[in-house]
């Protein structure tokens, strides 16, 4: 699951976190033959994307994550496992159980999806401000 400030995004469907390399060309006429380009790793970076259907539910909402990506509020984001075995959602959202991977993002995407006569959807994109800190729960992920 994707936590927002320790809490769950409501009724996701999905999630998506990744990691990513720019890297530099760093060909040169000693290297590679000239039929192979060559480069090096410059910076690393992260995003995380969450899928999820519309509603009034336990947890992160639109509404709240609108008000965040309004406010250019840097967030902690996490891509977690629950942290509860309960059937049901816990008052206020599910909270994290261990991170796999944490750190702060920005809300740079927002969208509503609302197809006639399906159920309306949103999706968070999050881009990772610094590093992306990997943790081990010991846990199965969601």
């Amino acid at each position: 699951m994707v936590f927002v400030e320790g809490v769950s995004i409501a009724y996701a469907t999905s999630h998506t976190l990744t990691v990513g390399a720019d890297t530099t060309d760093t060909s040169n006429k000693d290297e590679g033959g000239g039929d192979w380009a060559s480069s090096e790793v410059n910076l690393l970076n992260w995003s995380a994307t969450s899928e999820n259907l519309m509603g009034a539910g336990q947890g992160k909402g639109f509404s709240d994550l609108l008000a965040l990506m309004t406010s250019k509020t840097k967030v902690q984001v996490a891509f977690a496992a629950k942290g509860s075995n309960a059937k049901t959602v816990p008052t206020g959202g599910w909270t994290g159980g261990g991170a796999y991977a944490s750190g702060e993002a920005y809300i740079t995407n927002l969208s509503i999806n609302a197809p006639n006569g399906e159920y309306a959807t949103f999706t968070v994109e999050f881009t990772g401000v610094g590093p992306l800190n990997e943790a081990s729960s010991g846990n199965d992920g969601e």
